[in-house]
């Protein structure tokens, strides 16, 4: 499996294309312009399915009545990238018909964690492409698994736990300046 095999499952999956997104930092190439605008709290523009590959195909597998999202584990302290992503989604993923869920990390029961560190992209529930990064989060490669069987429980669970983007929030706390998370009203 290579990074090209996978950019190929992005345009050739029959049915579902689901991602567990796990880590907190990711060192994206192409991404850090608009991630550097966020750290110095300017503004920069959103991207569409009219300027963005990327986009433009989640918004074209969606409107062939594909499936297609992910569901983003949060940790605590939230990281700067974490909030960057956080604000994207609303403005870029979600428009382009992608299903974006949030499990926070204080959700999980203890000792229940184990399924959670380990990034993969599920195709039609029988290809699992496992992505790879260092502690920087900088991109390693990918290796497809064998048995797709336990990544489909994780998806189960993942969803289970997890909320829609728009019913989650982080409210500051009192006192700390900390930060705890928030199922909203649905």
């Amino acid at each position: 499996m290579t990074p090209e095999d996978l950019n190929e499952l992005y345009l050739t999956y029959q049915e579902s294309a689901f991602r567990l997104e796990c880590r907190d930092v990711y060192a994206i190439p192409g991404e850090d312009p608009d991630f550097d605008a966020f750290l110095a709290g300017k503004t920069f523009p959103a991207r569409t399915v009219d300027d963005d590959d990327w986009l433009a195909n989640v918004h074209a597998q969606v409107g062939r009545g594909k499936y297609f999202g992910r569901v983003r584990l949060l940790g605590h302290p939230v990281t700067d990238y974490t909030r960057f992503q956080l604000l994207c989604y609303p403005r870029e993923n979600l428009p382009a018909g992608e299903e974006v869920r949030i499990l926070d990390r204080l959700w999980l029961p203890t000792g229940s964690d184990d399924w959670t560190h380990q990034d993969f992209w599920m195709f039609d529930e029988r290809i699992v492409v496992l992505q790879h990064f260092d502690d920087e989060g900088h991109f390693l490669g990918v290796s497809q698994a064998t048995d797709p069987a336990p990544y489909i429980a994780i998806r189960r669970r993942a969803v289970e736990l997890s909320v829609p983007f728009d019913q989650y929030r982080l409210v500051p706390t009192p006192r700390s300046g900390a930060e705890t998370p928030e199922r909203a009203a649905s």
